[in-house]
């Protein structure tokens, strides 16, 4: 694997200081997509397994619905998305590839810490720890994505990539599923440790691959040259590091384009996380299912709807912006909006399961679609030393609101407006309502000021490049 190099026939583009960057190869980008692809899966394994585990951790700790959301939801999201911010300047200015490698390895261990706690706190704090370990993946990832493909390539690089989140979320489901069915209800005795809880289990073999990838990814795969950083606007120079003045210059610059493109996925995210906590917990209480049964149905349903969707979006995508479709990276969430809004608040009500699955299945697709036009359309307005940056603002909101909202406001409606556990289908229903119009509402009013930034941003890009080479005209007339 470490053969696997760039060709002479990499693509090539210029850089500021007027010589030429190359694109790596497209065997050797493909390569890295895969490698990035197999931490992603791992991190949503690691993030979504306790979804299926809500009864065996709710009477062996003895806690809430409210107090599993905070496990679910908070702990991990407040400071996945707090610790996104310092890492994302990290990223913009370091070495993506190692600081991946390091995230591996601590998330990993936070997941194997969760397997042995011994109490709801000790819980909380391994939860904390994944959530620090996984904040600096996809900024790096998304990065590192922008410097191995041309723009015109981007669009399906970075859907096939989000692909592992669908997958990894649905394998979470699955593998915990089939860990239910196969264990004992008593466990496993285990020569040295007596007997071990099948949920517990669960996490070890979630932890496990951790190193094992970070040493494939250390060996197998090297920082790229940035690209494109010849593209300045507005007066700032990003040539150079971009401060965090410069980027939220940028922003309230582009306010109305931004408000949109980095707040529509966070609503979206209450829809989609709120649904993954508390479906397999819905299919039990609602329709008699067991996790061991629900769980594998589910975790199909989120790998390919949600896989489905994503690769749609990504080839859409591209072929809009091919076509030169007005804002098509940002376009393509409209229509993914128009497949969900109706499905996401349907399904929890519908009187069969096979219905609700059915229902379910449409609205992950459409969830599919839109979330994952969200890196492609922030980075096509974002200069490239702000793009780390930009990522760790759009996992911010997506996590305070989605994964740590999401659940929790699934579980405050049932508990303090309904009273009653069966009435999880209807704070489900609740929650994703006001959230999936109001986000179709976001991007339907920001495809025209979208369109201005990218307009803008090209304009810019244009006039440096023009810059560069009538300097290096000059200078070789010299």
């Amino acid at each position: 694997m470490a053969s696997v190099t760039a060709s002479s026939s990499a693509s090539v583009t210029a850089t500021s200081a007027g010589t030429l960057a190359r694109y790596p190869s497209a065997r050797y980008a493909w390569y890295v997509i895969a490698v990035l692809f197999a931490a992603t899966l791992l991190s949503q394994l690691d993030r979504q397994l306790p979804a299926l585990l809500v009864r065996p951790l709710r009477k062996e700790f003895g806690i809430s619905d409210t107090a599993f959301s905070l496990l679910q939801g908070y702990a991990f999201a407040i400071f996945y998305t707090l610790a996104g911010l310092p890492l994302g300047r990290l990223v913009d200015r370091g070495n993506r590839r190692n600081l991946i490698f390091v995230a591996l390895l601590f998330w990993g261990a936070a997941t194997a810490l969760f397997a042995f706690g011994q109490s709801y706190t000790h819980l909380l704090l391994a939860r904390i720890g994944v959530g620090i370990g996984e904040a600096v993946l996809a900024p790096a990832a998304y990065s590192l994505i922008a410097d191995c493909f041309t723009p015109t390539q981007r669009g399906r690089a970075i859907a096939i990539y989000y692909v592992s989140i669908a997958i990894g979320s649905g394998a979470s489901l699955l593998l915990g599923g089939w860990l239910l069915a196969a264990i004992p209800p008593h466990g496993l005795a285990i020569a040295g440790i007596g007997s071990v809880p099948a949920w517990r289990l669960a996490f070890v073999a979630a932890a496990l691959p951790a190193v094992p990838l970070a040493l494939l990814l250390l060996v197998t795969v090297r920082e790229p040259a940035r690209q494109e950083v010849a593209v300045a606007s507005a007066g700032i120079d990003a040539d150079k590091n971009a401060s965090f003045g410069d980027f939220t210059r940028y922003l309230r610059q582009h306010a109305a384009t931004f408000s949109r493109v980095l707040t529509y996925p966070a609503l979206l995210s209450i829809i989609g996380y709120g649904a993954l906590a508390w479906a397999p917990a819905l299919f039990e209480r609602n329709f008699g299912m067991q996790p061991m049964r629900s769980g594998p149905v589910l975790g199909l349903i989120i790998a390919i709807a949600g896989a489905g969707g994503t690769l749609v979006c990504g080839f859409l995508s591209d072929a809009w912006t091919a076509r030169g479709v007005t804002a098509a990276r940002f376009r393509i969430a409209l229509l993914g909006s128009a497949v969900f809004a109706l499905p996401c608040m349907l399904w929890p009500l519908m009187p069969d399961a096979r219905l609700a699955f059915a229902l379910l299945f449409v609205s992950v697709f459409g969830l599919g679609i839109a979330q994952s036009a969200a890196p492609a359309a922030i980075q096509a307005v974002v200069p490239n030393r702000m793009r780390g940056q930009a990522i760790a603002v759009y996992l911010l909101l997506a996590g305070l609101l989605g994964i740590g909202l999401g659940p929790t406001a699934v579980a405050l409606v049932t508990d303090h407006v309904f009273h009653r556990d069966s009435a999880l289908r209807y704070a489900v229903a609740c929650t994703a309502a006001p959230a999936a119009l109001f986000g179709l509402w976001l991007i339907g009013s920001g495809i025209k000021p979208y369109a201005r930034t990218l307009a803008a941003l090209h304009d810019a890009q244009q006039r440096r490049q023009m810059k560069t080479a009538a300097k290096r005209e000059c200078s070789a007339a010299v």
